[in-house]
């Protein structure tokens, strides 16, 4: 014959039965949100980690550019295997008055009252994000990235577009600007930076 059960152990299983499908139901919840939850505050914290060094690199070399450390020099040049998937443009910018228009014998100066670049030396991977500011032509670079005033006073390729709007220079100044790009294919899903996957930075001096 069949064991019958008392009234009180089935009610009991019964209600175990339907109490460890809740949990089960109420594990898969809390999963489903806590989940992606934390895996998005894992990437947002590398993502800051990443940026802050990213920042930091750029403003050393911008400080260290500003004082003339020659970065086409070898040895100057090794910050570039620090840089991984990112690289560093670092450009002179001066504005062209009609004092430099007369100095390199143009009497008509089209570039005259333009902010213009009178250096640009790239570390790293250039190819991965192009200048806000404009890109100038190889053929103006010498071998220290140096550009001749009789080039920037009068070549429009030359003009820093919108710096202007950055930092009005005065005659006979300098600005020393340092622009980094730093590739982040891996928290790429997670967006921020102006580039998806990536992110810029810029310091002037």
């Amino acid at each position: 014959m069949p064991v019958r059960l008392p009234a009180d152990t089935a009610r009991t299983r019964r209600q175990s039965a339907r109490t460890r499908g809740s949990a089960m139901i109420e594990a898969a919840l809390v999963l489903s949100l806590g989940l992606p939850l934390l895996l998005g505050v894992t990437g947002v914290g590398l993502r800051l980690g990443r940026t802050i060094q990213a920042t930091q690199l750029t403003r050393d070399v911008g400080h260290m550019y500003a004082l003339g450390t020659d970065f086409t020099l070898s040895g100057s040049q090794q910050i570039a295997n620090t840089l991984g998937q990112g690289f560093l443009i670092l450009s002179r910018v001066v504005k062209v008055f009609q004092t430099d228009c007369t100095a390199a014998g143009l009497p008509n100066c089209p570039n005259l009252n333009q902010p213009v670049f009178a250096q640009r030396v790239v570390l790293g991977n250039a190819g991965l994000r192009s200048s806000k500011y404009g890109t100038p032509p190889v053929i103006y670079l010498d071998a220290k990235g140096n550009i001749l005033s009789s080039d920037y006073c009068k070549q429009p390729t030359l003009i820093a577009l919108g710096f202007d709007s950055v930092l009005a220079l005065q005659q006979g100044q300098s600005a020393w600007l340092v622009e980094g790009y730093f590739s982040m294919p891996d928290l790429n899903l997670l967006g921020g930076g102006q580039t998806p996957g990536g992110y810029y930075v810029r310091q002037l001096y």
